[in-house]
């Protein structure tokens, strides 16, 4: 993957974890009243860790590729699509709170340029996905 490509997928996938906080945002306003204080912390959280991954995206440009990349980062940019339409559909707060867990394990993953994580975090959304 060489540099202009790998801003190219940095800058797309920190509009998607961008995207990922204000819909987990829109989602915690929408059933405040109805959230437990726990569940209210845990979507309150994982939206300021998502915001600080689309933050991270945004400053790594090209130091985000590694060998191989370009397969793992086909498969994560295939997935975001799907997620994001999903979260405008789910009326559960476990399944958000689950589907968020993993794409914040999916940044970790190509944060950390590991590939067994990456995988990991696209198998388990997957499921969350279409479940």
């Amino acid at each position: 993957m060489d540099q202009v490509a790998a801003a190219e997928f940095a800058n797309r996938i920190g509009r998607f974890y961008q995207t990922m906080a204000t819909q987990v945002g829109d989602y915690l306003h929408q059933n405040i009243g109805v959230l437990g204080r726990d569940q209210v912390a845990v979507l309150s959280g994982d939206q300021a860790r998502l915001i600080s991954y689309a933050n991270t995206f945004y400053s790594l440009s090209d130091a985000i590729a590694f060998e191989g990349a370009d397969v793992y980062f086909t498969a994560v940019q295939d997935a975001t699509g799907s997620i994001t339409d999903s979260l405008k559909h789910i009326d559960k707060v476990d399944k958000v709170i689950s589907i968020s867990a993993s794409v914040i394990t999916l940044a970790g993953g190509i944060v950390s340029a590991n590939p067994a994580l990456i995988t990991t975090a696209l198998l388990a959304l997957k499921g969350q996905v279409k479940g």
